[in-house]
């Protein structure tokens, strides 16, 4: 599951997400164009992968099958990099939008999510940025009623359209009980392994984001999963949880993810600027670390037994 710690790093750009709010940062990408160009700039940072939400102009998360169609093409065409696409979207949205970006593209990766989960991004009122559009006041109005709802049901019927696709899942785990979850779908039939695995740390309502909680689901992983985990990414949430866990994953041979989804600071006083700016912090500890980033077709090798090539 974990690689040996010489052996080159995946390395995800997580480019634009579905719960920051644009108000937040003015470099958060909102539209198809904007997305396009930080997800290839991403890339040529040096990102393997780049994993994608849609969000129309005004910023608004997207289910629309045509944007995700027009942002996946203009990746295409410019760069390389894997392509992975969220089916978690935002809480609240229907099944058919979360799917229509897979359905829509076939990327060769999309993210499973494994549990319903309370789902908080804005539980302090009194930190509430101030917003510019109706709709992200409409989110933070809602606060502390989130719930991301990822019924086994929900799992297994986005389960069965990955392997219809020929799309990779990579399965997020939020906290331990999604471990014993992706054990109980391996021996099933639901999913068939060996399987990626995602540790996504920080969002309350899940597991925490210090580096034992890495350690702690990281070794759980190993001894549920065995031999039916083929590799282990974690995404952290927030500065400087991001960059922590992504030095840790480094040392430790686990893949790593960066982005704007996750994290919109690059140090405590300033913003980061781009995507791609977060993709330099990751390959300057991955040189550090000597660490090489995996190309592209490397990842595509390893990608399991329900990837085809499109």
């Amino acid at each position: 599951m974990l690689r040996d710690k010489y052996e080159p790093c995946v390395l995800t750009a997580a480019v634009t997400g579905g719960d920051v709010l644009p108000s937040q940062s003015p470099h958060i990408p909102c539209g198809a164009e904007a997305i396009i160009e930080e997800a290839v700039a991403a890339a040529e940072a040096g990102a393997t992968c780049v994993h994608l939400h849609a969000r129309e102009a005004d910023g608004r998360p997207s289910g629309d099958p045509g944007l995700f169609r027009e942002i996946v093409a203009g990746v295409r065409e410019r760069t390389d990099a894997v392509i992975n696409i969220s089916t978690g979207g935002t809480p609240g949205m229907p099944e058919e939008q979360r799917l229509a970006g897979i359905r829509a593209c076939r990327p060769e990766i999309g993210t499973l999510n494994l549990g319903t989960m309370n789902y908080e991004g804005f539980p302090n009122k009194a930190r509430w940025p101030k917003v510019r559009h109706a709709w992200e006041q409409e989110v933070l109005d809602k606060s502390g009623e989130g719930v991301f709802t990822n019924t086994l049901g929900t799992i297994r019927r986005f389960a069965a359209e990955f392997r219809d696709l020929g799309v990779t899942p990579e399965l997020e785990a939020y906290d331990l009980g999604h471990l014993s979850m992706i054990r109980f779908l391996l021996d099933e039939g639901t999913l068939e392994g060996p399987v990626r695995i995602q540790l996504v740390l920080g969002v309350l309502g899940g597991a925490g984001n210090a580096l034992d909680d890495f350690f702690v689901l990281s070794q759980a992983a190993a001894r549920i999963l065995g031999p039916d985990a083929a590799s282990l990414s974690v995404a952290a949430t927030g500065f400087p949880g991001e960059f922590r866990h992504v030095a840790t994953a480094l040392s430790w041979g686990a893949d790593c993810r960066v982005g704007l989804e996750d994290n919109i600071r690059v140090r405590r006083d300033r913003q980061a600027e781009s995507n791609a700016e977060l993709v330099h912090v990751a390959t300057g500890l991955a040189d550090l670390l000597a660490r090489p980033i995996a190309t592209p077709d490397a990842l595509r090798s390893e990608l399991g037994p329900w990837y085809k090539a499109s």
